[in-house]
C-alpha cells in the first residue's frame, strides 16, 4: 500500500512540477529558456529524490513507474501534431536521459539513507569504533 501511494505521489509531483516550472519559465521574460525546457531533468531528479526518501527498499521501482506516466505525456504532447520522425526521436532521447536521471537520484538517495540507516544501528559499546 505504502508504494501504491508512492507512486501516486511522485506522478502528482512529476506534473505539478511541471506546471510550475512552466509558469516560471514563460513568466521570468527570458526567451532563451523558453525552448531549453531545462526544468525537465530538474522535475525528474527532485521527484525522484522525494520517492527515495519515502520508499527506500524499492525506490527505483517506484521512481520508475512514477516517472512514466510523465514522460509518456510529454513525448506525446510535444510531438502531437504529426511532428517528423527526428523530433519523436530527438524527444524520446531528451525524456529518456531525464527519465533515467530520476531513476538514478531514487536510487542514491535510497542507498545513502540506507548506509546511514546501517552506521546508525552499529553502536560503540559492541566493540565498533
Amino acid at each position: 500500500m505504502k508504494l501504491f501511494f508512492v507512486i501516486v505521489l511522485g506522478v502528482f509531483a512529476s506534473f505539478a512540477l511541471t506546471i510550475l516550472g512552466e509558469q516560471i519559465l514563460f513568466s521570468s521574460g527570458i526567451p532563451s529558456f523558453r525552448f531549453l525546457f531545462p526544468e525537465f531533468p530538474v522535475v525528474a531528479v527532485t521527484v525522484g529524490v522525494l520517492i527515495g526518501l519515502i520508499a527506500r527498499e524499492k525506490a527505483r521501482v517506484a521512481a520508475a513507474f512514477a516517472l512514466a506516466p510523465w514522460s509518456i505525456w510529454l513525448i506525446v504532447a510535444t510531438n502531437g501534431n504529426h511532428s517528423p520522425v527526428s523530433r519523436w526521436v530527438t524527444t524520446i532521447a531528451v525524456i529518456s536521459v531525464c527519465f533515467v536521471l530520476g531513476i538514478g537520484a531514487a536510487a542514491l538517495v535510497s542507498g545513502r539513507l540506507a548506509r546511514i540507516a546501517v552506521r546508525a544501528s552499529r553502536s560503540p559499546s559492541q566493540g565498533q569504533v
